[in-house]
């Protein structure tokens, strides 16, 4: 049972970063939520990647919600850090899934 931090909404501060996330755990043999998504800190993720978990986006397509890729942390300048999405394989970074796109609370 491989249970997965998915990152499910955003909250940009005034400077457009990152401020605050909603996630949850997920199992993805079943795709249900082990823990429902809440909101939480940045931090909070940025000490999730920085011991190793992963964690991934989803996002709405219409009725639907399809699983989008991984995020990882980003070094704005000494004492600042963020997260961004990387990249998926044969997909122009920025083309479908970015941070901007997911729901915003």
């Amino acid at each position: 049972m491989p249970v997965i931090r998915i990152i499910t909404a955003v909250n940009f501060n005034k400077q457009g970063h990152v401020q605050y996330v909603r996630w949850g755990l997920a199992d993805t043999d079943t795709n249900r939520w082990t823990s429902a998504p809440s909101e939480s800190h940045i931090i909070h993720v940025l000490e999730a990647l920085k011991y190793g978990e992963e964690v991934w986006t989803i996002f709405p397509e219409g009725e639907q919600v399809v699983a989008g890729p991984r995020v990882h942390t980003v070094k704005l300048k000494p004492g600042l850090k963020t997260i961004a999405i990387l990249p998926t394989e044969g997909e122009e970074p920025g083309s479908r899934h970015t941070l901007e796109r997911l729901p915003v609370f």
